[in-house]
Parts: C-alpha cells; sequence; structure tokens
C-alpha cells in the first residue's frame, strides 16, 4: 500500500480518537476533580489517577475508532473468506 491510500485511513482512525480523547478526559478530568474536593485527595494521588483514567480512554477509544475505520474501510477480513485465502496460498 502506498501513503496515499494509507493516509486517508490513518486520518480517519486518528480524528476520531483525538476527539474522543479530548472531550472525554475533560469529562473525567471535572469529574474527578469534584470527587478530589470532597474527598480531599492529595494532588499527587489526583494526578496518578488522572492519568490511569486518560490511559484507559485512550486505549478503548483507539481499539473501538480501529474497528470502526476497519468497517468503514472495508478492511476487516472475515474468517471464513480468510481460510479459502490460507487453504490457496498452501
Amino acid at each position: 500500500m502506498s501513503l496515499k491510500e494509507v493516509l486517508p485511513i490513518w486520518w480517519a482512525w486518528q480524528w476520531r480518537v483525538l476527539v474522543a480523547v479530548l472531550l472525554a478526559n475533560i469529562a473525567i478530568g471535572l469529574v474527578l476533580g469534584v470527587v478530589k474536593l470532597f474527598l480531599h485527595i492529595s494532588q499527587q494521588n489526583f494526578i496518578i489517577i488522572t492519568n490511569l483514567f486518560s490511559i484507559a480512554i485512550t486505549m478503548y477509544a483507539s481499539i473501538y475508532f480501529l474497528a470502526f475505520v476497519f468497517e468503514k474501510f472495508h478492511i476487516y477480513v472475515p474468517k471464513a473468506v480468510d481460510e479459502y485465502r490460507k487453504a490457496a496460498i498452501k
């Protein structure tokens, strides 16, 4: 595949991940900020907690939207078709 073919696929995935992660991190940050005030969590622990949530959100969004883009660009190969290809190669 050339860069011209890959770039639209990459961008279709990347912009969705960037927007979702940005919005989710803002929302989670606000919620956790309020919780921090009520529970009197130290700043150091708050940073650790928000970073862990951010990593989890980013991983989930990345995988979710990668699957979405695979479907959109018809990259996903069903198992039955894949088995036929493997049999043809042998």
